[in-house]
């Protein structure tokens, strides 16, 4: 039951908003950050008195120590990883990349002499190409896994903001690389057919 004795001050909208942790994904950087906690501070220090100002440890005009979400810097732990996300999806995707193009080409160069020697059926070619067939779709299959998995790095990084080019280069590699890895394959198939 709320009690209808108002001698004790409410806390202002300031001073609720400086307890909440701070998140980045609000888009505040440390300096507004800063300046919150430090308006914060101010006001509930001027509604203490001097001497419960005192007895904490804190002089009443001092502003309030960094808070335990941010490191020295004033960034918060959870937004430092962010770079790190973009550089990861550039090199899955640069890996896939070159992993997907390898394996098209292997299989586009041996396809149609194996065709044009053995047969149309995969059943008529000898039993270590159909090993060696079957080893390079897999591998297409993880690439893709890879591919998409760089793809929805690189999209997070780039709309959090941070390490940008680098998502954005890996949402570009992850988007083409699927079609001039086919389009290598089926050129190649039909040359050497």
């Amino acid at each position: 039951m709320t009690s209808p004795d108002f001698m004790y001050p409410q806390p202002t909208d300031d001073e609720l908003a400086a307890q909440q942790p701070y998140t980045a994904a609000l888009g505040l950087g440390s300096h507004a950050h800063e300046a919150s906690h430090h308006s914060a501070s101010h006001h509930s220090a001027s509604h203490r008195s001097p001497s419960h100002a005192l007895s904490s440890g804190q002089s009443p005009t001092s502003p309030a120590s960094p808070s335990a979400e941010t490191d020295h810097n004033g960034a918060s732990p959870t937004g430092a990883n962010r770079p790190l996300l973009g550089k990861v999806a550039l090199v899955l995707t640069i890996v896939a990349a070159g992993l997907s193009l390898l394996g098209s080409i292997v299989l586009g160069v041996t396809i149609g002499p194996s065709e044009a020697e053995f047969g149309y059926y995969f059943s008529d070619v000898p039993s270590w190409y159909q090993n060696l067939a079957i080893a390079l779709a897999g591998l297409q299959v993880l690439c893709a896994a890879l591919g998409v998995t760089g793809l929805i790095m690189g999209i997070v990084s780039a709309a959090s903001g941070r390490a940008r080019t680098q998502g954005i280069v890996a949402i570009a590699i992850a988007v083409l690389v699927p079609f001039i890895s086919f389009g290598s394959f089926m050129i190649l198939s039909f040359i050497f057919a």
